[in-house]
């Protein structure tokens, strides 16, 4: 019995440990600013920490990916314990994560506290931290309990372990405490300054302090000061060579002082007029050499030398925008290079680079590009790259461009507050419009129609102007917050509205009138796109979030956590089945909105570089593959029996993996004229079943055609589920939103109850009475009766 009840705690313990990680691969590069970064002794190895909830650790030779940690918060400190078998990150939310490096199945969390930990450092396997609760915590790693904890009247800043028995404690207020944790007796307490020590250091029995003010004190084994030196300048951080003898301050004011341990005596000061240094740390095995992080990569600093050179690159030029071109997706990134994703290989086929610095782009059908630059010039390229036009028309960043629907126009905006319109593909300035905002232009949209156009500035203020002419120009409101993106709807005059302030708003251009402001608040809102047929509207938000929203109704359909980044772009797919967003990092996700899930993800890298893949494993690259470790590292998730097996692969097609494709209309009228519901469906392989409302229609071909009739008797909702299969196991799901129109009912009983939505009776009618059909809740109809509404059952009424 013992063994079987060992098996099954073994296997939920296996469960509960797999991650089937929509991070398969991950980006080698960092896309938010490293925060800090930490050195193994033992090994060299860099773990960096930025802004997410994840800890990467480089190997320094290979200059690449040697393991990735994902964290339940952002990591704060690193430490490595017995032999790299633990790796000890602690974290924001006062968790500590124990990361066994030889089986992730022994891998727990220490939750002692809700508050962030402020240090964190290790004596064989106990581990020793400080929290922002005012308590120092010992834990012994082995024995997985804590083994001392204790609460001070200030915050602990730092501890270090002084001998196998006793502690060193600093705090916020200058104190220093050496405590025997065995048993919890203070040996000593002593003021040395009135200022927070942030780093101790025991160095041949000696205990080095340094204060946040910028004192520096050494105390024999007593803790009586035997030496101190003040520069009178704020400490930001401080590293000690390998052996000891040398240390180096990092000062608030960018510069790098460096000491003889032994005795303490200003060597040099090195300063960085132009360089802006983060965080620093010494090489774990050359006295010679700190490494530097100015928050972007790493660097080795020589101090014989004085020379710098780039240890790991570790920041790769961002993603601006992309824009959906038939199969291609169009992107731009920061360092100015325009790439073109193909959508059916999932690798980029070509890219371009530019000289000048390009701030926005767009694309014209036939696949001319036009580029906005920060000098204030346009500038218009053929599909092969080769220049044919190019126009100055400001002398500030332009950083709008819109192409009207007919492509005769192109609507530019930027740093100068004015508007320009141009004619294509001349780029001659057509109308010049000043003073329309008194702030620079952000976003700039124009309606279906091309009579309409819409522009939201820095100033707060959306404007709605006639097009082209720019008369009769109204002010939406004045908004609390900048609205970052609009949208006018593809084949109707609403425009979609949002920004900081995270609501959706939709604007009636019909009426110049407000139509609806969305419920639900998200996070802040970059980008609104509408889908092709105005049935719903996509906004990607600054937490990493999609969401979904029905146009009609303003009801919110579904959110997808794309990424920890937020979201800079989205393109839709001409069916709407398929949504691209583009998230910090520049990860290109693939989702599909009638699974509600990621099917594909892409990383783009410069230089035409990309990398796609999916759940499976399946991945698909251009980059060769003796250097794929220098870009992307492939992160196996383990599960019961092993660990993901990754497949390379000359292309990955999109549909292979996914349900059949069902098309239907997402909303239908049943009325007495027509109640026949017609959708078609497609596989790229075989279709073998399909559900609709309770019936099973078995096909075995690629394509499926059907006229269903909707029988309200049969509906137990508003909306109508089909569900379809392929021979491959996947399954794809539409809904279908019902609304009835000349339908009526005739009530059979001498008398039926009609309630209302908390089951209240509104009314009672009586046979021979017609209702009018509204809906369907489950075994009820929605009716309405003498100019109520209310619920009738259906055993009660005949059509």
């Amino acid at each position: 019995m013992n063994t079987l009840r060992k098996f099954f705690l073994l296997f939920i313990l296996i469960i509960c440990s797999i991650s089937i990680l929509s991070n398969l691969i991950i980006n080698n590069f960092e896309y938010l600013e490293i925060i800090d970064f930490f050195v193994n002794e033992s090994t060299g190895d860099i773990s960096t920490i930025v802004e997410n909830k994840y800890l990467k650790t480089y190997d320094l030779n290979e200059k690449r990916i040697k393991r990735y940690y994902e964290t339940s918060s952002m990591p704060t400190h690193v430490e490595w314990i017995l032999n790299n078998k633990y790796t000890i990150i602690a974290e924001s939310n006062g968790i500590i994560e124990v990361f066994n490096n030889d089986t992730s199945l022994l891998n727990y969390k220490i939750n002692v506290t809700n508050e962030s930990i402020s240090s964190l450092t290790s004596f064989d396997d106990k581990i020793l931290f400080t929290s922002l609760d005012k308590t120092v915590y010992v834990y012994n790693i082995t024995k997985r309990k804590v083994e001392f904890q204790r609460k001070f009247s200030t915050i602990p800043t730092v501890a270090e372990f002084y001998d196998e028995n006793t502690i060193l404690v600093a705090d916020h207020s200058g104190s220093i405490y050496l405590i025997d944790y065995s048993n919890g007796t203070e040996i000593k307490k002593l003021k040395i300054d009135n200022y927070s020590i942030i780093k101790l250091a025991i160095v041949d029995k000696n205990v080095y302090a340094f204060s946040m003010n910028g004192n520096i004190y050494v105390l024999d084994k007593d803790l009586k000061i035997i030496n101190s030196f003040s520069f009178g300048l704020t400490i930001r951080d401080v590293a000690f060579s390998p052996s000891n003898e040398n240390f180096a301050v990092l000062t608030l004011n960018n510069r790098i002082i460096l000491f003889d341990s032994s005795p303490l005596k200003l060597l040099q000061e090195l300063k960085f007029d132009s360089f802006s240094i983060k965080s620093l740390e010494w090489s774990y095995d050359k006295s010679d050499i700190i490494y530097i992080n100015d928050g972007v990569n790493i660097y080795s600093l020589n101090i014989e030398s004085k020379s710098i050179d780039k240890l790991l690159e570790l920041k790769k030029p961002d993603l601006i925008k992309i824009i959906k071109n038939n199969n291609l997706i169009y992107y731009l990134s920061s360092n100015s290079e325009i790439g073109v994703f193909n959508i059916d290989s999932g690798i980029v086929e070509n890219h371009f680079t530019f000289s000048e610095e390009v701030a926005d782009f767009a694309i014209t059908k036939n696949g001319y590009m036009i580029l906005s630059e920060n000098s204030g010039a346009l500038s218009l390229y053929d599909p092969e790259g080769t220049l044919k036009e190019n126009k100055k028309i400001s002398d500030f960043k332009i950083t709008t461009l819109n192409i009207s629907p007919s492509e005769k126009f192109l609507i530019a905006g930027g740093w100068d507050n004015n508007v320009y319109i141009l004619t294509l593909p001349d780029l001659k300035v057509y109308k010049k419009v000043e003073n329309l905002h008194s702030n620079w232009i952000k976003d700039i949209s124009i309606n279906y129609s091309e009579n309409k156009i819409a522009v939201a500035s820095l100033d707060k203020k959306v404007s709605i102007s006639d097009f082209p002419t720019f008369k009769n120009t109204i002010y939406v409101e004045e908004f609390p917050y900048i609205i970052w993106s609009l949208d006018w709807a593809n084949n109707s005059n609403f425009l979609a509205m949002g920004g900081f302030e995270g609501i959706l708003r939709l604007w009636d251009g019909r009426f110049n009138q407000l139509y609806k402001k969305f419920e639900i608040i998200t996070a802040p809102i970059k980008v609104i796109k509408w889908s092709p047929d105005d049935n719903y509207i996509a906004t990607g938000t600054t937490d990493g979030n999609v969401y979904i929203w029905n146009s009609k109704n303003g009801t919110l359909e579904s959110t997808i956590n794309v990424s920890n980044g937020e979201i800079n772009d989205l393109a839709w797919s001409d069916d709407e089945r398929y949504l691209y967003a583009l998230s910090k990092g520049n990860l290109l996700s693939l989702i599909d909105l009638q699974q509600n899930s990621i099917s594909l993800k892409s990383i783009i890298f410069e230089k035409g570089y990309s990398v796609s893949y999916r759940k499976n494993g399946e991945y698909t690259t251009n980059i060769p593959e003796k250097e794929e470790n220098k870009f992307f590292y492939k992160n196996n998730p383990i599960s019961l029996f092993e660990a993901v097996t990754f497949k390379r692969k000359e292309s990955i097609n999109i549909p292979v993996l996914e349900g059949p494709v069902i098309n239907v209309s997402s909303e239908f009228l049943v009325s007495d004229k027509n109640n026949s519901l017609l959708l078609s469906i497609f596989d790229n392989d075989l279709i073998t079943r399909v559900e609709i409302l309770g019936q099973t229609f078995f096909v075995n071909s690629q394509s499926y055609y059907l006229s269903m009739e909707i029988n309200p008797e049969k509906l137990k909702s508003n909306m109508l589920e089909i569900t379809a299969y392929d021979n491959d196991g996947n399954k794809s799901t539409k809904y279908v939103h019902l609304k009835f129109e000349n339908i009526y009912l005739q009530v059979f009983t001498n008398q039926a109850e009609i309630t209302n939505d908390e089951g209240e009776i509104i009314a009672i009618a009586s046979r021979g009475d017609i209702l009018k059909l509204k809906g369907v809740l489950g075994d009820t109809y929605k009716v309405e009766y003498i100019d109520k509404e209310g619920y009738i059952k259906k055993a009660f009424v005949i059509f």
